[in-house]
């Protein structure tokens, strides 16, 4: 039991990980495209990608801007994926 546990804790790591690095890509990217960026479809798919963070987010702060819900949003993944490495130290021990 303790295994499966442990495989679903690293797996929802691995996500939120690749979530926070497409969130970092995407903020590189808007710079360096500068106003290229809106027909950029790297950024598309970027964009793409964050719409269900996104979406969840904006149900939970709604009144919150675009750059104020990006900041919330990359620092309750880093939260999240800092408890759930606690948890995989508190399930490996």
């Amino acid at each position: 039991m303790t295994q499966a546990l442990l495989f679903v804790v690293v797996a929802l790591r691995a996500l939120i990980e690749l979530v926070v690095w497409v969130i970092v890509g995407r903020a590189v990217l808007r710079l360096l495209a500068g106003r290229a960026g809106a027909d950029n479809m790297v950024l598309w798919l970027f964009d793409l990608f964050l719409g269900p963070p996104r979406a969840l987010l904006g149900k939970l702060w709604p009144q919150a801007g675009f750059v104020a819900s990006e900041c919330l949003l990359l620092g309750l993944l880093i939260s999240f994926w800092l408890g759930l490495g606690v948890a995989k130290w508190g399930l490996q021990a």
